[in-house]
């Protein structure tokens, strides 16, 4: 079963900055894919697997934050997996405009 049979949810193309807030400081990166349950962000050394992490972008004119649980790394320019240096990250809690949304 290959990674695209096994997601439940659709991965939309995307060109999005995002800053990331994890264990050891904050981090730049580029959303290059997103879901309804995860994304696809590219960053230089990226956090650990299984870390939770804060993520802040704009979605059309709205900041956006959400808590993400880091699924997956991968700390070559161009892995095994494809893709450039980043993470799959798994959505956890959507935050904004003081209300906050459960996944």
């Amino acid at each position: 079963m290959n990674v695209k049979e096994r997601r439940k949810h659709p991965r939309i193309p995307v060109r999005q900055a995002v800053s990331i807030k994890a264990a050891k400081g904050l981090k730049r990166g580029e959303m290059e894919d997103i879901s309804l349950g995860g994304a696809f962000i590219r960053c230089e050394k990226p956090p650990r697997s299984n870390e939770k992490v804060l993520l802040n972008y704009i979605d059309h004119s709205k900041k956006m934050q959400v808590v993400a649980q880091v699924a997956w790394t991968n700390h070559e320019p161009e892995g095994s997996r494809g893709k450039p240096a980043g993470i799959g990250v798994k959505f956890l809690q959507f935050m904004n405009n003081q209300r906050t949304t459960e996944r």
